[in-house]
């Protein structure tokens, strides 16, 4: 532009012509109007134009009239044709200056968006970081809040030790004076042998004062015949014989006398003995009362223990949620508890809609480039208002026309990237928030779900002809594992109480010391019938159903799937729900089962149609197919069994009686006796159909068997247990003996068997180790036993009972006969 100016500074006009030495008016009037067309022409004109003016020839001095006419004409007709371009050029200027301004007005616009997006982007970063500051504090208070927790527990353990001293210090006091009392009664029977010792004596030194007064005599009788006969001994020989005679008889007498006198000895002797042992039973006898007394004493003061321990565990809990919660009420607790799930949620939104680092570099890159961009149009900008501002004055060439289209094609260029960038980074956000979302929270689950082996079923065997022959060919293929190559040898009747087991409960105890086999039974009765198996080995710090069956995590939103819920729910899938499948629970009692096992218990006591397992309280998708009500309840299906197994020492707990009551007990022996084995060719698995509709037939083919064995114990043995020894059943027992000795009976036992297993594992079982027990009640519920056995079966003995009594009486002290 400047050099365009210059230009017009320097063309070669014509010189203006010099006035003649006498100018008339009207030729320099004529001039002076040619020379102003002239400038402006100069002004307004372009370089053709120029050129054209320099090529024509300068006028000629003391030009005519005419000829200046002419003159102005070309310059006026040369004015006109500027005046048309010009006009034409600021048409177009004004049309691409109204295009750059929409393209402007646009430009803002979406600088505006960018900007709200950054603000929204910014301000949702600032948001996590408070939240995450508030987290971090209230990590800090918990964490200082358990310090203070630990410190209290260590001051109150300080304090229950001292407890713990003084009521020791009682039980020995309270020992001391039993002790004390026990000497006294010895004393006093000491006391009483010598006694009777004594008047023993006495009665021993009159008798041998009688003999010697009675000796005295005759010796003095004899003395006096001897004196008569040696005064008249001629004369009266034959009274001297006589004399002979009656003394010989007195010698005999007196040996009778004194054989009289041992054998009353031996007799005293043999009293002294038996009174010697009847004191030593009494004694032992009052001292086994005392120990019993001591015994329950000892009990009650566990039992006190247990209770102070479990009200301290409850006054520490509470302190605990005292402190955990500030002196909040539950409301305020409960309240507080919703705001921060709605902020949780709040964050968790925040958290998926903010972008990957990735995603956060490229848009870092995208705004420097943007401000790049920004800049330069800026630049434009100024260049453009400075292109107007001359367009306004000079009115624009069109080679600055062009440049500025050029200038606007690349800012729309540049447009359209940062319009691809800002497409390509939100569809990465949307898919990176998706890919979070459409997770599932159980992963385990959702994995069987699209196992294709797990989704498809299999031939089974639907029809058991004979529960007899299913015995034996269940007992022989448990006898050898070819995958491992041991032998398992179980006896007939241990198979059927297992079998009558499977009918009568789903849950089991397999009870016996390590080395009987209780886990390899299930599992090798599973692998007999070709069914499906899990091994759960329970821990000893499981203290509630989360450790049995897992916990839902919220921050990470999954659900961690314990071995059993993922036993269950494989249980359920196509492929096992046709046939029995079988949890073991090993070690079962290795922490209180009544705790972790709780809502198992309640469900398996409900309708088969409500047995369901509570996961969590909020529903969640995707959830797996299997689930109920948005992956928060897992229904128990029909054809699970669950066995545990159980030792009895000093690291395991006691069964509660109302597990006992539930479950199908078994006790394994120490020995099995081996057997010929028989291979059997391994069959299709047994469905569930046709387990239990052999069971339901043996139910109606042996239903008078069951109700032979109730009678027997209800007629027999219930006063006798109700009223010596406080144990009765109800409609529980009622029902499982329905099920149990049908079965028994129907698999090759006897009804004898089924009721002696009963007997012994849900009755006798409860008098057991008690410290009331007397051995004449013991004595007097066997002879009951064995008294009423021949109705109800002559070929069965109960053993089992029997044996338990004999080892309840010989813990009582007392000689089975």
């Amino acid at each position: 532009m400047g050099r365009r100016n210059n230009k017009n500074k320097k063309p070669n006009t014509p010189p203006v012509a010099k006035p003649a030495p006498a100018p008339t008016p009207t030729t320099e009037s004529a001039e002076q109007v040619l020379a102003k067309v002239e400038e402006a022409a100069v002004a307004h004109a372009t370089e053709s134009d120029l050129q054209a003016m320099e090529a024509a020839p300068p006028p000629p001095p003391n030009t005519s009239s005419e000829e200046l006419v002419r003159r102005a004409a070309e310059l006026v007709a040369l004015l006109e044709a500027q005046r048309q371009r010009l006009g034409s050029a600021e048409a177009d200027v004004a049309r691409r200056a109204a295009a750059v301004d929409e393209q402007e007005s646009a430009l803002k616009q979406e600088r505006s968006e960018l900007e709200a997006l950054q603000g929204e982007l910014a301000a949702r970063d600032g948001g996590v970081s408070e939240r995450q500051k508030k987290l971090e504090a209230d990590e800090g208070a918990l964490l200082r809040r358990h310090e203070e927790i630990v410190q209290r527990e260590l001051d109150a353990d300080a304090g229950f030790s001292r407890r713990n001293r003084e009521a020791l210090a009682q039980l020995e006091a309270e020992g001391e004076a039993l002790r004390a009392q026990f000497s006294r009664h010895r004393e006093k029977m000491d006391e009483e042998r010598a006694a009777f010792e004594e008047e023993l004596q006495e009665k021993r030194d009159r008798l041998t004062a009688d003999v010697e007064a009675q000796r005295a005599k005759d010796a003095e009788a004899a003395e006096a015949t001897r004196a008569a006969t040696e005064s008249e001994l001629t004369s009266q020989r034959e009274e001297l014989d006589k004399a002979r005679e009656v003394l010989a008889a007195e010698a005999k007498r007196l040996r009778k006398l004194s054989r009289d006198l041992d054998l009353d000895r031996e007799l005293l002797n043999e009293d002294r003995e038996a009174f010697d042992e009847k004191v030593a039973q009494r004694a032992a006898r009052e001292v086994e009362l005392k120990d019993g007394e001591l015994r329950a004493f000892v009990e009650r003061l566990e039992a006190a223990r247990a209770e102070r321990d479990r009200f301290a565990q409850l006054l520490a809990e509470r302190e605990e949620a005292d402190r955990r919660f500030g002196g909040e009420t539950p409301d305020e607790v409960l309240k507080r508890m919703r705001e921060l799930e709605l902020e949780r949620e709040q964050l968790r939104k925040a958290l998926g809609g903010r972008p990957s680092a990735e995603a956060a570099q490229r848009l870092e890159e995208l705004e420097r480039q943007k401000e790049l961009w920004e800049s330069d149009r800026l630049k434009l900008l100024a260049d453009l208002g400075e292109a107007r501002q001359e367009a306004a004055r000079k009115r624009i060439a069109v080679t600055e026309l062009e440049s500025l289209r050029d200038e606007k094609r690349a800012l729309e260029s540049a447009n359209a990237l940062l319009h691809e960038a800002n497409r390509q980074l939100r569809a990465e956000v949307d898919a990176l928030v998706k890919g979070v979302e459409g997770k599932s929270p159980f992963p385990s689950c959702s994995q069987m779900d699209a196992d294709n082996g797990l989704q498809s079923t299999r031939p089974t065997t639907d029809a058991i002809r004979s529960l007899a022959d299913f015995a034996e060919y269940v007992r022989h293929r448990m006898a050898w594992d070819p995958k491992t190559k041991k032998e398992l040898y179980y006896s007939a009747e241990d198979v059927r109480s297992f079998l009558g087991g499977l009918a009568m409960s789903r849950l089991h105890l397999l009870q016996g010391i390590s080395g009987t086999g209780k886990t390899s039974l299930p599992l090798a009765f599973a692998r007999a019938i070709g069914v499906g198996a899990a091994v759960i080995e329970v821990q000893a710090g499981w203290r509630d159903r989360q450790d049995l069956i897992g916990h839902f995590n919220t921050f990470e939103r999954r659900f961690y799937e314990s071995e059993f819920l993922q036993a269950i729910y494989r249980a359920s899938t196509p492929h096992h729900r046709d046939t029995p499948f079988i949890v073991v629970l090993d070690e079962m009692n290795l922490s209180h089962p009544e705790q972790y096992f709780a809502d198992l218990l309640s469900a398996l006591e409900q309708d088969q149609h409500r047995q369901r397992l509570v996961l969590m309280t909020a529903a969640v998708d995707p959830a797996p197919r299997l689930l109920e009500e948005g992956g928060t309840k897992m229904p128990i299906p029909p054809n699970i069994w669950f066995i545990g197994t159980a030792n009895h020492d000093e690291t395991t707990k006691d069964f509660a009686d109302k597990t006992y009551d539930r479950a199908h007990v078994m006790e394994l022996p120490r020995n099995r006796e081996t057997f010929e084995r028989r291979d059997f060719q391994p069959q299709n698995p047994v469905s569930l159909e046709a387990l239990q509709t052999a069971f339901n037939a043996a139910v109606q083919t042996h239903e008078g068997d069951a109700a032979k064995a109730y009678e027997f114990l209800q007629d027999e043995l219930g006063e006798t247990l109700g009223r010596r020894f406080r144990v009765g059943w109800g409609n529980r027992l009622e029902r499982q003996l329905g099920f149990y000795v049908p079965v028994v009976v129907a698999a090759g036992g006897t009804v004898g068997e089924a009721t002696d297993h009963i007997l012994a594992t849900k009755l006798l079982r409860k008098i057991r180790d008690r410290h009331d027990n007397r051995p004449e009640d013991i004595i007097a519920l066997r002879e009951r036993i064995q008294t009423g056995w021949s109705l109800l079966d002559k070929k069965h003995e109960p053993r089992r009972s029997l044996a338990l009594l004999r080892q309840e009486l010989h813990r009582l002290g007392h000689d089975d006969v």
